[in-house]
Order: C-alpha cells, then structure tokens, then sequence
C-alpha cells in the first residue's frame, strides 16, 4: 500500500508531535541559560532561594580596616524569565594617629601624639598611676603601682612633701596638712612632719598619767596602758596644804577632786580623801578594788584594797596630782588608821578644832596613816585616792 498520500488525521498527528518536539528544546535552553547564571554568582543552590556570604579583613598601620559583603542570589522561577541579585557593603577604620577618633580610641590628636601628652601613641588619655609621666596632665611623678598615699610618689601623681596631708612613709611620723601645728599634744610639725608630744614618748604631760613608752604602754605586766592611763586606782597626795578646817569630809573630797581636775586626770570628779570624822570611816567611805593602787610616777603602793590597808606599803606617797614630788610636806591630814578605820581626832570633824590625827608620808609602815596627833592650825596634805 502506498503511504502518501496520508489520510488528514494522521497529518494532523504528525503535526503535534513536531510541536512537542520543538517545546522541549526550548525548555532545555531556558534551563542552560539559568545555569551559567547561578555559575557565575558567588554561591549557587538548586534547592530554592539561598544567601551566600563573604567577608575579608585586613590591618593597616595603627588600626584596622574591615569590608563585609553579603550577596543574595535567587535561582530561577520557572515562572519568570530572570534571577534577582541583592549586594551590601559596609566598612570601618581606625587608625591611631590619623587625628579622627574612631574605634577604641580615646583620643586621637594625629602626629601631636606623645606618652608624655595629653593623648598617648596608642591613642589612650593621659592617667596618673599608668607609670607614664606626663607633665602636660599636671603629673610631678608616677610610679604607675607603685603610686601610694604613704609613697614618694602619691597616689595623685603628686611628689610627697610635708603638708599635703599624707603621711610619707619612712620619711615623715605624721602629717595633717593645714592642721599641722608645732607643740601641741598629739599634733605634727610644719616643718619637720614630726609628732609632737604625744602618748609614747616616754614623756608624761597633760592629759596622761603616765608613758612608760610605745613599747611598754598597755604590754602585761606596765601599770600603764596604750592610751597613757594608769591601770590601777590613782593615789596622790595634794600639792596644796590646809589647815583642819577643812570643811568636813565633803569639803575635804572637793578639794581632792577640784585639783585632779585642774590635772586633767582622767577620772577626776570620782576622788575622796582618806579621811575620817565621828560618823564615817575612810574604809566605809571608799570602794574596796582588787586593782593595784598606784602613783602618778606610775610606783605601786599596794597591789589591792586588801594590801593598802594591812599595815604596809610597797612606795612612800611623795607624789602630787601632776607627778611632781611633794616640797611643801610629808604630812597629810587623815584621823583613820591605817586600816582605814577611825584614829585619834579629827579636828572637831575638820571644821576648826584644837588636834587632828594626821600621817607620815615617808613611812612606809602603819605611821603613813597614823602617826599622831597634831594643832589642827598647822597644813598638812591630803591624801587623795580613786574611786
């Protein structure tokens, strides 16, 4: 049978089949064209849209540069007959020294840069303590740690000098800066920075009672303690004489405690005198201590209440309220034994009278408190004691 002439429906048949022939080559160069455009971005993802990123960095002298890119590539849509490409840049520099302050950088004055100014070589602000001196920032010294308050070069970069308030250690035993003055108790020197009198000196003066030295006061076994005061209970026999009038015992303690006062001893107000009258003893009028009683050239005269009144003592009581040995007499009005009870009279109860009983300072057995009668018209001490 003769093929042609064909019959209108194959034709017709033949005719589709060319036509799908001819779409899938142009499907396929559609498909190659995409190809090579995802080949020459950065990154290429079959899978669906994809961001590809890359960065480089690189340092220049005295600071650094940065340059970021990020670029974004969509593959093809077979809907759309492009791609689309998006690319960000964005870049930062210091450099120490350009004269622009950028980065770390806390000041940048270009080539006027110097450790000794204001804005150092690494672009950083002149600071006391950096072990860096710099005059133009008001520094006299720094000796960067080992800037101190009690050091040669202090801790304001200043240089230590007596005055400034900081006690130079080594160099200088105090300093209160404008309130230095010269000869006062527990003051400094302006001139020298050197204490002046002071607890520890080994100098008694007012307001101590005692100062056995920095290194003895308040150690075990120093009747004195850290602060200048006796560890014990004051005696002290006046530095003023009276008559038996003396205004009864109330009078008689008045004037014990009116010169511990002018003494500036540090209980004064609480003395009484080792007294008696008809109507009160001195062992009835005084509290009993187990403390030592003491002098104020710092002698023991007896280790307790108990010791000071059996008979004896361990010192004679030739001491004053200032510490001075007594000039004006041995002798001190008491009317008591030495016990402390009631002896002898007592000049009319030390208002006036003919005798009163009084002691003998230098003794140092029972006559310190009793040695006899005597005109109450003489002057005599007392004897004060802490209460």
């Amino acid at each position: 049978m003769s093929r042609w002439p064909l019959p209108w429906p194959a034709l017709l048949i033949l005719g589709l089949d060319a036509g799908c022939f001819q779409g899938a080559d142009s499907a396929t160069s559609a498909t190659g064209s995409a190809s090579a455009a995802a080949t020459s971005s950065t990154s290429t993802d079959t899978r669906g849209p994809e961001e590809d990123s890359a960065s480089t960095s690189s340092g220049g002298p005295g600071g650094t540069a940065s340059t970021s890119t990020t670029a974004t590539t969509t593959a093809a849509d077979p809907s759309s007959s492009s791609t689309r490409t998006t690319a960000t840049t964005s870049s930062s520099d210091a450099i120490c020294g350009d004269g622009e302050v950028s980065g770390d950088e806390e000041c940048d004055d270009g080539p006027a840069n110097d450790d000794k100014g204001l804005c150092t070589t690494k672009c950083t602000k002149a600071a006391c303590n950096d072990g860096i001196l710099q005059p133009d920032n008001e520094e006299e010294c720094d000796d960067g740690l080992g800037n101190a308050e009690n050091a040669a070069c202090t801790d304001t970069c200043t240089l230590a000098v007596c005055g400034d308030g900081k006690t130079w250690e080594g160099h200088e035993e105090c300093d209160d800066g404008p309130d230095n003055q010269a000869g006062v108790y527990d003051g400094c020197d302006p001139m020298t920075c050197e204490k002046g009198p002071h607890c520890g000196d080994e100098i008694k003066q007012p307001p101590e009672e005692c100062d056995s030295g920095a290194e003895k006061n308040g150690q075990d076994g120093e009747i004195c303690g850290e602060s200048c005061k006796l560890q014990g209970k004051i005696v002290f026999a006046t530095s003023k004489t009276y008559t038996g009038a003396l205004g009864g015992l109330v009078g008689a303690d008045d004037k014990c405690n009116t010169l511990a006062i002018a003494a500036q001893l540090a209980n004064a107000g609480n003395f009484k005198a080792w007294l008696s009258d008809e109507e009160s003893s001195a062992a009835e009028r005084m509290s009993h201590h187990a403390a030592p009683y003491v002098l104020l050239d710092s002698s023991v005269i007896a280790e307790s209440w108990e010791d000071l009144t059996d008979g004896a003592l361990a010192a004679k009581i030739l001491v004053d309220e200032h510490a001075n040995e007594l000039v004006k007499s041995s002798g001190a009005w008491t009317g008591t034994d030495a016990s402390g009870e009631r002896e002898g009279p007592d000049c009319d109860s030390w208002t006036k009278g003919d005798l009163g009983t009084a002691g003998d300072l230098v003794a140092l057995d029972a006559k310190w408190s009793a040695a006899g009668p005597v005109d109450c018209k003489a002057e005599f001490a007392l004897l004060c004691i802490e209460q």
